[in-house]
């Protein structure tokens, strides 16, 4: 009887233990966001948004993909497109620039799917999001922190 007893508690103990013992994070597909501000924290700016799916270990489908010019205007435009960091934790800004064509309006501009793909891998995939003078010059940016690719 106390054989059997003690085998159940080291049963246990080893389930909880292996509980305890941390395991990789899992990767996910999902939304994914990035807002930046201009000037300073004003309100004004821009904003990109997207659900991020995973295709292999080397492509990426952006779906969804919305850019939003946030109101009060200051008359800047903004542009977005993804942002990879790829196998070699090198990050890049791929595919498409994209730019809000409402103005200011409340719903932004969606260009539903952008595929992207690297050879070297797609580790984690994300959107980044500028600010940009009339002459096309960056004055702010800002990169979403990302999905990681499931199958690295």
């Amino acid at each position: 009887m106390k054989a059997r007893v003690l085998r159940a508690v080291v049963g246990v103990a080893a389930v909880l233990i292996g509980l305890l013992v941390a395991s990789p994070a899992q990767a996910t597909d999902g939304p994914d966001s990035v807002r930046v501000y201009y000037p300073g924290t004003s309100g004004s700016g821009g904003y990109a948004r997207a659900d991020i799916d995973f295709i292999s270990r080397t492509e990426a489908v952006c779906r969804n993909f919305t850019v939003r010019d946030v109101c009060p205007g200051d008359g800047r435009p903004v542009r977005a497109q993804m942002s990879v960091v790829d196998a070699n934790g090198i990050r890049r800004h791929l595919g498409p620039l994209k730019a809000d064509t409402n103005g200011c309006g409340p719903n932004g501009t969606n260009f539903g799917t952008i595929r992207i793909s690297d050879v070297r891998g797609v580790a984690r995939a994300g959107l980044w999001v500028c600010v940009y003078t009339d002459s096309a010059g960056t004055l702010r940016c800002a990169t979403s922190t990302g999905r990681d690719n499931p199958y690295l």
